[in-house]
């Protein structure tokens, strides 16, 4: 059949395929994307063989993605409790690194199987990508489609039966952390103040460097007396007895009532004059823009009560910029507030296009880096390659957001599909190449390469537990979204889900996230110096 010899038609057959058995969920566990490879590998163990260049493209289109999705939070990962975080995945990572190095030097693994090893039984496709890199398709690709299974499964299983072996109580863990996060991150909320600080009485608000005491917004004035609130600007100038609406975190709002005067009941209710409204920013060229350039008070007679972003609510200031996808909680003028929304877009689905020229002009960027060569002490020149070149441009540019016209920021869904089709293209290729290796890897080395990844896969983990856990006082819901995070665990995130329907697994996944995917890629660079190719 002529179709089983045209390589792109073999490509989406495997990709197509790889995907199909991906779905397939057994107790709960699936192989979700890196499915791909087994069915690459059983494809090339028949001779099938796909071009490298699918592989080079695949390979920088999924770093890339990888590192602009990091970059924004690769550096606030340490920084508070996240520190404690991180250097939890850190020491996940090197006794990975360390239990590896041991069961080569035990079982005479060269340093493909290694590198294979590591990246398998830590379910780390990026390190695979490294590895690959560094040492070639030949053992790397086999390793880690053998190690990969126990990687999905062990982990599940850990984190299933943790809480068990510790005998933590779930419910008493959820309400000391729901404790802890109220008072480290209490909610954005307002408070009605009268003003009764004689210094105040005939001050405009400008005046009074209200920022300089706390983070708060004056949003709404009711004269004594009066009928119908007026908007706050900076120009307004405040008199005894008027009454504020002010919008802030509770601790603001005391520092602000010692300031102003005594709270106050009641509402402040809207009228026919005054309205809210939520605006979305879904025009690129207002990105970047400070609020303070549109004076919004003095030219459309609306405040901004607080912006959300990213689901985190923030007080605004003049010098805040605007991200794609901000929302800007407005108070004012109906007529005014429309005119606004078509200025700013207010467009939810215009946030989700894609420009393909950042994108382009980043991977471009990745490739030049991946040129350099680094002169390192002790260890001597480092080239980057493709893999360091696009992940450190993807971190660099994440972090940036934008230059000039250009947002590197690409929106979840996008990321998302660059990222998957970057890996399925990749691990297609890479699959191919390694299929003649597969079963004569599995037929040497099998038991020992089975053993070596209960291993690798197992005692990270534990040693996490222990270090998060007793040294560095991780709450316990929180240090299981940081356990499947290090090994980079889908499947172990939803079965720390299983356990707890609360969001702190997840918050700690996604905040050690970035750290572990870079900090595994590191991990098999120095596993390969350690075990250097023959």
């Amino acid at each position: 059949m002529t179709l089983l010899h045209n390589q792109i038609f073999l490509l989406l057959l495997i990709i197509v395929i790889g995907e199909l058995l991906g779905k397939v969920r057994l107790w709960g566990v699936s192989l979700g994307p890196s499915a791909i490879i087994f069915v690459a590998l059983a494809f090339g163990h028949f001779g099938v063989t796909l071009p490298s260049g699918i592989q080079v493209i695949g390979l920088a289109m999924f770093i890339y993605a990888v590192g602009l999705q990091a970059g924004p939070g690769f550096v606030s990962s340490f920084r508070s409790h996240g520190l404690a975080m991180a250097l939890t995945v850190i020491a996940m990572a090197a006794t990975g690194t360390l239990v590896t190095f041991a069961c080569c030097k035990l079982f005479g693994f060269d340093a493909g199987t290694g590198a294979g090893l590591l990246s398998g039984a830590m379910t780390s496709t990026p390190s695979l990508a490294a590895a690959v890199e560094i040492v070639g398709h030949d053992r790397a690709p086999a390793a880690y489609g053998v190690t990969y299974g126990f990687g999905v499964i062990g982990v599940a299983l850990f984190i299933k039966f943790l809480p068990r072996l510790l005998r933590i109580n779930l419910e008493a863990e959820e309400k000391k952390l729901g404790d802890e996060l109220s008072s480290v991150n209490p909610p954005i909320t307002f408070r009605h103040v009268e003003v009764t600080n004689p210094n105040l009485f005939g001050k405009r608000v400008d005046a009074i460097f209200l920022k300089q005491i706390a983070a708060v917004t004056i949003t709404r004035l009711l004269r004594c007396g009066a009928d119908e609130p007026v908007l706050v600007g900076a120009d307004t100038v405040l008199q005894e007895g008027d009454r504020l609406r002010v919008v802030g975190r509770d601790a603001d709002l005391d520092k602000l009532e010692l300031f102003i005067g005594r709270p106050v009941t009641g509402e402040i209710a809207f009228d026919r004059i005054l309205t809210k409204k939520s605006i979305v920013v879904s025009k690129r060229r207002f990105v970047g823009t400070t609020i303070g350039y549109f004076n919004f008070r003095e030219t459309f007679n609306v405040q901004i009560a607080r912006i959300t972003r990213s689901g985190i609510d923030l007080v605004p200031d003049a010098n805040t910029r605007l991200y794609l996808g901000d929302v800007l909680h407005f108070v004012g003028d109906e007529r005014a507030l429309r005119n606004i929304a078509r200025m700013l877009g207010n467009d939810v689905r215009a946030t989700y296009d894609i420009s393909l020229l950042p994108i382009l002009v980043g991977l471009l960027f990745g490739f030049l880096l991946g040129g350099l060569t680094l002169p390192l002490p002790l260890v001597g020149p480092l080239n980057l390659g493709t893999t360091g070149g696009t992940l450190l441009a993807g971190l660099l540019l994440g972090a940036l957001y934008q230059t000039g016209p250009l947002i590197w920021d690409v929106p979840l869904a996008g990321n998302r599909l660059i990222r998957d089709l970057g890996l399925a293209l990749f691990m297609a290729a890479v699959g191919t190449s390694a299929g003649t290796t597969f079963i004569p890897t599995l037929q040497e080395r099998g038991m020992a390469l089975l053993f070596s990844g209960v291993l690798v896969t197992l005692l990270p983990v534990a040693v996490g537990a222990a270090l998060g856990l007793w040294l560095l006082r991780v709450r316990f819901l929180r240090l299981l979204g940081v356990l499947v995070g290090g090994m980079t665990s889908a499947s172990g995130l939803a079965a720390a889900g299983t356990l707890s329907a609360s969001t702190y697994a997840p918050a700690a996944y996604a905040t050690v996230y970035p750290v572990a995917l870079i900090g595994k890629i590191l991990a098999v660079k120095a596993l390969l110096l350690l075990l250097p190719p023959p």
